[in-house]
């Protein structure tokens, strides 16, 4: 008995051990120079409302791709923040223009706006807001809701530098920012509430450009945008790695313009995982000025059992989740459209179909094995105990019959 409890405690142990540490295998962007002959093509094209205005920020929700418009430099203007739909769908399943504007709101301003990010968790756009015109917003992030796009409140960073871009990790539930000229252009890794928890150091002479625009993070990188502009050089995306703590790769984009006399990319951020979407302020020789968003698929490592969790079609416009074994493969996996359909019917099916998992299964398997040790330990305690008492009265009972016989002898010897 005591060696199957034990058998059934190393088991437990065992499985414990493998619920904190499972073996998993993440889906995470393949090579440091991912960017490298990337094809950039055009989805979304706009004219920008304001006379000197510049959509600084872009960032992407559940069914929008949210952007904003920076209307003025003067720190009371209200910011114009536009919502695209981002399938052929809206949130209620009705069909609608891919990628045709969907809201508009005008109702605050956000300084000079030149970042953004979404917190799925909490249901907030956080927006990095880079100027303080306000002094009161020096340091600070603004928050809004991401379904009304309505200003919620703010954040306080820090006093000594204000921020220039900002991003989720919604694996680590975590943000990453980089810090404007005070601050050293630094990246730092804030949590869920603000606090910063680490520093990863200047980017200031690493890079190429005077300053910097908006970031995203994918897995272990943090992209960022270096502003390049009027320095004729085009323009450049950088990869920074996380956990070795250092610029892996610049990249000169080629967004193949027609007709545009000069050009600034201003934001970025991850559309599905790998594919990739920059916004870019046009300004034409005719004169014209406006916004695009270019995207662009990167190769990714990609686990067969993510390539669609979520109950979205896949997008029609990603040519594949991009399937690299290796940095060194350059060959595009293609899904074809009749697979696309099928898949995208088997998630919808698996969504409506709720069945435990393989980890939930061992869970309560686990908890059971746990309950019968434990159970078992206590009856062969309580077993040992009725053992010991028996001992004990066995032994005192002989006691007493050998002090009674003692007795009996010593009468007999007397009579």
């Amino acid at each position: 008995m005591k060696r199957c409890i034990y058998t059934l405690a190393f088991f437990c142990m065992l499985c414990f051990g493998w619920m904190l540490n499972p073996l998993t295998v993440h889906a995470e962007i393949a090579s440091d120079r991912a960017f490298d002959g990337a094809v950039w093509e055009k989805i979304i094209e706009d004219d920008t409302e304001a006379a000197e205005g510049v959509v600084q920020s872009m960032c992407v929700t559940d069914y929008y791709i949210i952007m904003m418009e920076n209307v003025a430099e003067d720190g009371t203007t209200p910011d114009i923040i536009k919502a695209y739909y981002r399938y052929d769908h809206d949130e209620n399943g009705q069909p609608v223009e891919r990628y045709s504007l969907a809201k508009r709101v005008q109702d605050m301003c956000y300084e000079h706006c030149n970042g953004m990010a979404f917190n799925p968790n909490t249901r907030e756009i956080v927006v990095a807001l880079y100027t303080s015109y306000n002094a009161e917003n020096r340091g600070c992030v603004f928050l809004l809701d991401a379904d009304t796009l309505e200003f919620k409140g703010r954040m306080k960073i820090s006093d000594d530098y204000n921020i220039l871009g900002i991003g989720y990790d919604q694996t680590e539930d975590c943000y990453y920012i980089q810090t404007n000229a005070d601050g050293g252009y630094t990246f730092k890794k804030l949590d869920s509430q603000f606090q910063i928890v680490d520093d990863y150091g200047t980017m200031e002479g690493y890079s190429k450009g005077t300053n910097f625009q908006d970031l995203c993070v994918s897995g272990d990188y943090i992209i960022n945008l270096p502003l390049t502009l009027n320095m004729g050089i085009g323009d450049y995306i950088n990869m920074y790695s996380i956990s070795r703590r250092v610029m892996v790769s610049d990249t000169q984009m080629n967004f193949n313009f027609e007709g545009v006399s000069a050009d600034e990319p201003e934001s970025i951020c991850e559309l599905e995982p790998g594919l990739f979407a920059v916004t870019v302020t046009q300004s034409y020789a005719d004169g014209r000025r406006t916004v695009a968003v270019y995207k662009t698929m990167v190769p990714y490592n990609f686990p067969a059992a993510d390539i669609q969790k979520s109950t979205e079609p896949i997008s029609e416009d990603v040519s594949t989740p991009e399937i690299v074994a290796s940095e060194k493969q350059e060959d595009q996996h293609v899904i074809s459209t009749p697979v696309k359909q099928k898949i995208s019917s088997l998630a919808k099916l698996k969504s409506k179909i709720k069945l435990p998992s393989v980890k939930q299964v061992l869970k309560v398997v686990l908890l059971l094995v746990v309950a019968i040790v434990i159970f078992l330990a206590f009856y062969m305690r309580l077993i040992a105990i009725r053992r010991e008492r028996q001992r004990k009265l066995e032994k005192a009972r002989r006691e007493r019959k050998a002090i009674r016989e003692k007795y009996k002898d010593e009468e007999r010897r007397i009579y």
